[in-house]
């Protein structure tokens, strides 16, 4: 089991990188994972950062299932 101290530095190093793409402006450079629109900000799902527009900047409980079926694995 990790311990405290591990999961406080993976929580600093995520408001870092979040902190680093947003001084960068990268989100907004960028097209929604979700759709084609223009992103303007960035959704943390675990430890992987996506580009999101308004329309799917505040899902949460649906953000797995549709994340499930973008990278689904039938034929």
């Amino acid at each position: 089991m990790p311990s405290q101290n591990t999961q406080w530095y993976k929580d600093v190093r995520l408001v870092q990188l979040l902190d680093d793409m947003r001084q960068r402006n990268l989100a907004f450079m960028a097209k929604c994972y979700f759709c084609n629109q223009k992103s303007e900000g960035i959704k943390a799902i675990g430890y992987q950062l996506f580009p999101v527009c308004p329309n799917h900047d505040s899902l949460n409980s649906d953000i797995n299932a549709m994340l499930e079926s973008q990278t689904s694995f039938e034929e």
